[in-house]
C-alpha cells in the first residue's frame, strides 16, 4: 500500500505539471495562431491523438495488469514486453493504411492543413508507442514522470520562443510532436536496458491484441471520446467553433483527469487482490473520487469567466459559457471512470465496461456531430454529456450484477 500511495502522489504531480503546462501553451498558441488557425492545429492534433490512442490499445490496462503479476520473472517480462511492442506495430500498420486509403479516397479535409500533416503523424507515432504501461505494471513510474515533465517544460520554451504569428502553426505541432517522439525513445530504450532484447512473437502479439480488446473498447474509447471531439465538431461547424470549444474542453478535460493519477495507481493493487481471492473493496474510492470531482466543477463555474480570459483573450469569451454546460461533466467522467477502473476491470469485467463505453462513445459522437451541425461547440457539448450519462447507468447495471464488498 505504501509504494501504491508513493505512485498516487508522483502521478498526481505529473498530472497537475500536465495540467499546468497546457494551460501556460494555451495563450502562447491562442494569440500567436488565432482562434482560426488554432483551431486547425487542434483539429490536426486531435485526429493524431485519436489515433494514437487506437495503436495505444488499452494496453496501459490488460498489458500493465499482466506486468504486475509478473514482476520477477524476467522471461516472461521480456516476452510481454516483446509482444505488445509487435502488436502496437501490427495495429500501426493497419490504422495508417486506413487512413492513408482515407485521404487517397475522400481528400485532405479542408479543416486540416498541408503542412500539418507529416507533424501530425510524428505526434501519432511519439504517443502511441508509449511504454508508460510497463512503468505503471511494475509500479515505478517516478522515473518518467519526471522525464515527461521535464521534456514538456522543454516543449513549453520552444513554444514560447519560437511561436510568434499564424504562419508559426506546422512548427508548433513540429515542436510538441519532436518532444513526445524523443519521450518515447529514452522510455523505449530504458525498458529494452532492463528486460533485454525483446522476443518477438506474431501469436502473442496476435494474443495480446486478442486479449486487450475488451480493455481497449473501454480506456481507449473513453480516451477517444474527448480526444477526437474537436475533430468532429471540425467537420461539423467551422475552424472558429472549434476554437472556442477547445480551451473549455482543455479545461474540463484536465480538471476530469485529475482522479486519473489515484486510478492508475490504484489499478495494479485492486486487481492483485482479486487475483489472490481478496476482495477489491473499490467502492469506497469511486465515491470519495466523485464527490471531490463535484466540489471541482462548481469551482470551475465559477471562476471559468475569469480563467477563460486570462488564459486564451479576450477573443475567447464564448468558451465562458460552454464551461457551464461543460462542467457537468467532470462529476459523471469521474464516478464512470472510478467505477470501471476500481470495481469492474480489476474483477475482470473487461466485457461489460468496454461494450459500455464504446456504445456510449458512438451515441455521444454522433448525437455531437448532429448538435454541432446546427448549434456549433455547444451542440458538441450536449452530445458528449448525454454519452456520459448513458456510460453511467450502463456501468451502474453492471457492477448491480457483481456481489461487491464495500
Amino acid at each position: 500500500m505504501k509504494r501504491v500511495l508513493s505512485n498516487s502522489a508522483w502521478l498526481t504531480a505529473a498530472h497537475l505539471s500536465g495540467f499546468v503546462i497546457p494551460l501556460l501553451e494555451l495563450p502562447i498558441l491562442t494569440r500567436a495562431l488565432g482562434p482560426e488557425v488554432y483551431g486547425g492545429v487542434l483539429f490536426a492534433l486531435s485526429l493524431a491523438l485519436a489515433f494514437s490512442l487506437v495503436v495505444e490499445y488499452g494496453f496501459n490496462l490488460s498489458a500493465s495488469r499482466e506486468v504486475a503479476v509478473s514482476v520477477g520473472n524476467p522471461k516472461r517480462l521480456a516476452q510481454i514486453v516483446g509482444d505488445v511492442f509487435f502488436a502496437k506495430l501490427i495495429i500501426s500498420l493497419v490504422v495508417s493504411s486506413v487512413l492513408l486509403l482515407l485521404l487517397v479516397t475522400l481528400g485532405t479535409p479542408e479543416v486540416l492543413s498541408a503542412d500539418l500533416l507529416l507533424p501530425a503523424c510524428l505526434f501519432f507515432l511519439a504517443f502511441g508507442f508509449s511504454p508508460f504501461w510497463y512503468f505503471q505494471g511494475t509500479e515505478r513510474m517516478i522515473g518518467p514522470v519526471l522525464l515527461n515533465l521535464a521534456l514538456r517544460v522543454f516543449a513549453l520554451f520552444g513554444l514560447w520562443l519560437f511561436i510568434r504569428e499564424p504562419g508559426d502553426a506546422a512548427l508548433a505541432l513540429y515542436i510538441l510532436a519532436g518532444t513526445g517522439f524523443l519521450n518515447t525513445g529514452l522510455t523505449s530504450a530504458w525498458v529494452f536496458s532492463e528486460v533485454g532484447r525483446p522476443r518477438l512473437s506474431l501469436a502473442g502479439a496476435l494474443g495480446q491484441i486478442r486479449n486487450g480488446w475488451h480493455t481497449f473498447m473501454y480506456r481507449s474509447a473513453n480516451d477517444v471520446l474527448m480526444s477526437a471531439s474537436p475533430a468532429v465538431l471540425g467537420l461539423a461547424s467551422s475552424k472558429y467553433q472549434t476554437g472556442i470549444f477547445v480551451p473549455a474542453e482543455k479545461l474540463v478535460k484536465a480538471s476530469a483527469g485529475m482522479a486519473m493519477p489515484v486510478l492508475t495507481a490504484f489499478f495494479p493493487y485492486f486487481a492483485k487482490r482479486h487475483a489472490d481471492g481478496e476482495p477489491p473493496k473499490g467502492w469506497l474510492l469511486v465515491f470519495i473520487m466523485t464527490l471531490l470531482a463535484a466540489v471541482g466543477a462548481v469551482i470551475l463555474v465559477l471562476i471559468a469567466p475569469w480563467l477563460i480570459v486570462i488564459l486564451a483573450g479576450d477573443d475567447f469569451k464564448e468558451s465562458a459559457h460552454l464551461i457551464t454546460w461543460f462542467a457537468a461533466m467532470i462529476p459523471l467522467r469521474v464516478f464512470n471512470q472510478s467505477l470501471g477502473l476500481s470495481v469492474l476491470i480489476p474483477q475482470g469485467r473487461d466485457r461489460s465496461a468496454g461494450y459500455s463505453l464504446m456504445f456510449s462513445a458512438l451515441v455521444a459522437m454522433c448525437l455531437g456531430y448532429y448538435f454541432a451541425s446546427a448549434f456549433g461547440a455547444i451542440g458538441m457539448v450536449w452530445g458528449l454529456l448525454f454519452g456520459e450519462a448513458l456510460l453511467l447507468c450502463l456501468l451502474t447495471f453492471s457492477a448491480a450484477r457483481l456481489k461487491l464488498s464495500l
